[in-house]
């Protein structure tokens, strides 16, 4: 069981875990300087999409609540770092202009302050009506950027400039997946983990018995909306350029409810498995299928939902379990077969029937 006060006993406990995820990040930071710009965006764009699905998780996995506005948060740190990065393309004065890290911190700040805002009013809402209201918040917000085309650029787009080079980016990016990995991690394990799965399973039992739905609530949508913004202000500074029609735009939404139901919703390795197989699967469906990629993946992506409901995670988990399982089993029953020979036929005929022939047949050979 992990402990309460410290969550990541159990977590560094398995040296061979921690030597894997070690090997994994140090690979992962190798991707920019031994391979190509292409596989570079492809690693990167999986990146994005674990802090979304990690935070998207938090909220609704653990918490319980579906928040179909998660895009916006993304789309608003993108655009706040852009801003502070590159202020005068935006008509803002040049004396906010801020280092690109600084611009991403502030992006992810104001878009967990606009959850920690926007909260106690869609929180008035429960179960498809605050899915409802978070898509809503979300469309307004592009809408509003959309009109506004000083500050968004339109439909022609915003070019983002940076300090950055696209590999420190990279890195920054990696380090910031972590963080949010093992902070999401703490959280899920902590007092306030417990309270957030009270909610999830029960809100009416769990405000019986002294705990405050609307705390925790709004604490799993605060800390996934900002990570969510920390997502897109690195997407910012990467890419240089953002669209108010694309960055906000519901796609993001969907990849990320498909990366966390792929990988398996309420589970730590969901998203990171999720993301993965949906990025593995995206790039080589379009890299063969041409036009007929996205049907085709939208096509297994309903298979794979209908037949494995509990994710990746599950399934890999249930196979694992089972084969042990299975092994256990046959071994105790062949022990308890070979005790029933000696006890008819005594040792020595028990161990020469069962061994006997093997050494037999490799002699003759």
């Amino acid at each position: 069981m992990v402990s309460l006060t410290n969550p990541f006993e159990e977590l560094f406990a398995d040296r061979r875990r921690v030597a894997v995820a070690v090997v994994g990040v140090l690979a992962l930071a190798a991707v920019p300087y031994s391979t190509t710009a292409f596989v570079t965006d492809i690693i990167f764009t999986g990146l994005v999409f674990v802090m979304l699905g990690v935070s998207w998780n938090l909220v609704a996995g653990y918490a319980g609540q579906i928040s179909l506005g998660h895009h916006a948060f993304f789309g608003l740190g993108a655009f706040v770092s852009a801003w502070l990065t590159t202020p005068t393309r935006a008509g803002l004065p040049e004396s906010i202009q801020s280092p690109a890290l600084l611009a991403i911190l502030v992006g992810a700040l104001v878009a967990g302050l606009l959850a920690l805002v926007l909260g106690p009013l869609l929180f008035r809402l429960t179960g498809h009506y605050f899915a409802i209201g978070t898509l809503a918040v979300a469309a307004i917000i592009q809408l509003v950027l959309l009109d506004q085309r000083q500050f968004s650029g339109g439909s022609s787009g915003y070019l983002v400039e940076t300090s950055l080079e696209p590999e420190t980016v990279y890195l920054l990016m990696l380090l910031a997946t972590v963080a949010a990995i093992l902070l999401t991690y703490a959280i899920v394990n902590s007092r306030s983990g417990l309270g957030m799965r009270a909610v999830h399973d029960d809100e009416d039992a769990a405000s019986s018995l002294g705990v405050n739905p609307l705390r925790y609530k709004l604490m799993s949508f605060a800390v996934a909306s900002g990570m969510a913004g920390l997502a897109g202000g690195f997407f910012a500074q990467f890419s240089g350029y953002i669209n108010a029609d694309s960055t906000l735009g519901v796609t993001y939404m969907v990849d990320t409810l498909v990366v966390v139901v792929l990988g398996g919703m309420g589970t730590m390795a969901g998203p990171l498995l999720g993301a993965g197989l949906f990025l593995t699967l995206d790039t080589v469906l379009r890299q063969t299928a041409g036009e007929f990629a996205t049907t085709i993946e939208g096509a297994l992506i309903i298979v794979f939902v209908i037949f494995v409901p509990g994710g990746l995670y599950k399934l890999l988990s249930e196979h694992s379990v089972a084969d042990v399982r299975r092994a256990v089993t046959d071994l105790r029953n062949d022990v308890s077969e070979f005790r029933r020979e000696v006890r008819e036929d005594g040792l020595r005929e028990a161990v020469s029937r069962r061994f006997g022939d093997d050494r037999n047949h490799g002699s003759g050979e």
